[in-house]
């Protein structure tokens, strides 16, 4: 089956429905009432209930359509709706993709730039916010309330059919993924992408997504991203996680047991257990999610291990940038070792490598006095001995032990330790995975890495704790 998705652009199409506007509820609601009155054994009063349901709708309809919006970008154009009166707007993912601003048409003609500013992506969690800035009484459309979208109950859909404004079409729904999507045989257009699925309440109770099949949009398998999803993706920034959680993961429900939890970067490690109910990521996998305040070209170290799954992590920065996603090495240890870019909140997905893994795992993370990952190249700055180096500073105490740990390295590694006068505390040819060293005094260190061999050239990844910090090791990938 080909997955299509609503998105517009022709203008032969669009001129051939601009003169159906006005007429959308009307050809809707004749529809329903007609089929009522043909239909044998319908009496009188089941045809004055049909025309008060047609009346109810043509209602609902001027109410909510007012809160649906036109999203415009250079490439496709798609439909939104308000959520909230300050001018947040819940559409696709794949109507926004590529870019951080919008052009939003309101249904009062106005035109307003509008920011991205949360987004999945159209292979995983096909939702985006867009805020419109210094609005404070849009009209808005209401969230059903969680599990009331119930398998053969009337909706109808609103949106922007090759850029023609309030199309409406109306149907049932055919089937449901529970808390994540519901089908409909609902009539959808090219642009309908992003717009509501409402119920006859004018709730929303689910985002149009595409459909499937050679008619998808027509006749086909049509559907929605469900508003329990909706309801989720828009806490998530207001726990403090990543703006892009939705490109690899689906948002926890109130039904699911994930949680999000502060980690500390003390080095003190955290129990955890991947359980069926956790956060769903979208290679099928359970997750739990975890974050934390950085600095600027702060080192960090983030180790996960267990003996019961495999490990993997994902570590996301304050705008949504991916820093890290290592998967457990042989010893069954995934670590990100690393330097934030910039401060602010880090989101961490402690995940099981594979689906259907389920079980216990630790999480450790600390604050390295040095963490560092180059490359020793024929331009690189030479030894006496014509072997070539890198150096690195930090800061120590008095009688502090330190511990250097050699992470990878792509050949003999030869470390040299000086102090700030440039004496040498510590050298040779590093054999272990980690070497100790107490410090002899206050003040400023610097870490020479070279080769044993002069020929020697490659990467190589270290880092240097207090010995405090790190009372295990951690997992060496030397060679």
């Amino acid at each position: 089956m080909t997955l299509q998705f609503f998105s517009s652009s022709s203008r032969l199409a669009r001129l051939a429905l601009t003169g159906l506007i006005a007429s959308q509820v009307a050809i809707v609601t004749t529809v329903i009432h007609e089929l009522v009155a043909t239909t044998p054994g319908v009496n009188r009063t089941q045809q004055a209930n049909a025309q008060g349901m047609d009346e109810d709708l043509s209602q609902i309809y001027e109410k909510v359509s007012q809160a649906v919006v036109l999203i415009q970008t250079p490439n496709s154009s798609g439909s939104g709706a308000i959520i909230a009166a300050n001018g947040l707007i819940v559409t696709n993912a794949h109507v926004v993709e590529g870019f951080n601003r919008v052009q939003v048409t309101l249904r009062d003609g106005r035109r307003l730039m509008g920011e991205v500013v949360a987004s999945g992506s159209s292979g995983c969690v096909d939702l985006a916010m867009v805020r419109l800035l210094n609005q404070t009484k849009l009209p808005t459309i209401e969230l059903a309330p969680s599990n009331s979208a119930k398998i053969g109950a009337n909706v109808f859909a609103i949106g922007n059919a090759l850029n023609t404004r309030d199309t409406l079409t109306a149907g049932r729904i055919s089937n449901l993924i529970p808390q994540w999507k519901v089908y409909t045989d609902a009539r959808l257009n090219p642009g309908n992408s992003g717009g509501p699925l409402l119920n006859y309440r004018g709730q929303l109770v689910g985002v149009i997504k595409g459909g499937y099949g050679k008619d998808a949009g027509g006749d086909g398998l049509n559907y929605a991203v469900a508003a329990e999803q909706v309801r989720a993706f828009m806490q998530a920034p207001k726990q403090g996680l990543s703006p892009v959680l939705g490109r690899y993961m689906l948002a926890a429900t109130p039904e699911s047991t994930g949680t999000v939890s502060k980690l500390a970067l003390t080095g003190a490690k955290s129990n955890g257990v991947i359980q069926r109910n956790d956060n769903l990521v979208c290679d099928g996998s359970r997750a739990d999610l975890y974050t934390f305040k950085g600095e600027a070209d702060q080192p960090i170290m983030i180790r996960m291990t267990s003996s019961q799954i495999g490990s993997s992590l994902v570590l996301l920065g304050p705008n949504g940038e991916s820093i890290a996603s290592p998967k457990a090495n042989q010893s069954g240890t995934a670590m990100v070792l690393t330097k934030l870019p910039k401060a602010g909140t880090y989101t961490v997905v402690a995940k099981a490598l594979r689906p259907k893994q389920l079980g216990a795992y630790q999480l450790q993370a600390t604050v390295p006095l040095l963490a560092e990952q180059g490359r020793l190249t024929s331009n690189s700055p030479q030894l006496r001995n014509g072997s070539p180096y890198s150096s690195y500073r930090f800061v120590g105490q008095s009688n502090q032990t330190i511990n250097i740990f050699l992470h990878q390295f792509a050949f003999d590694p030869y470390l040299i330790l000086q102090d700030a006068e440039g004496r040498v505390v510590a050298k040779g040819k590093a054999s272990q995975a980690m070497i100790r060293v107490k410090l002899p005094r206050d003040g400023s260190y610097t870490l020479i890495v070279s080769t044993v061999k002069p020929s020697d050239r490659g990467q190589f990844f270290l880092s240097v704790h207090s010995s405090q910090e790190t009372q295990t090791s951690p997992a060496s990938q030397n060679r």
